[in-house]
């Protein structure tokens, strides 16, 4: 693994590494298209024109406008987006979220089978 950032935004915790951002949102936030917008700038930042997967680890509860991931399918050079929940309710909050998503999109109970997942559709796109 190569080098990695971390960034402890107000409203997150953003782990950039190689191919991959994971994000974990703070309790009781509400995404909405500015966080798409500040996403965006990272990804151009740390990724340019290399391709990528964001990763979600849902461990505190938070509200998402669903709306945003149409905004996010346009970013080009982001493949896919994984959901880590750890619980039912959250899935199917994920699954209806992932609707507005029009690239890969997979909800995940544990964050290694999103790191395999991730990894399966950055090899899929080389």
């Amino acid at each position: 693994m190569g080098k990695f950032y971390h960034y402890n935004l107000d409203y997150c915790e953003l782990f950039i590494l190689e191919n991959l951002i994971v994000k974990q949102i703070k309790e009781g936030e509400i995404i909405s298209f500015k966080h798409i917008d500040e996403l965006e700038k990272i990804i151009n930042k740390h990724f340019k024109n290399n391709t990528l997967v964001y990763l979600s680890n849902r461990t505190f509860s938070y509200s998402v406008d669903p709306l945003v991931y149409k905004e996010a399918s346009k970013i080009e050079n982001l493949l896919g987006i994984g959901i880590i929940v750890s619980s039912d309710n959250n899935i199917n909050n994920a699954k209806f979220e992932g609707k507005f998503y029009e690239k890969n999109f997979e909800v995940f109970r544990h964050f290694d089978n999103a790191v395999t997942w991730a990894k399966r559709v950055l090899n899929s796109h080389d």
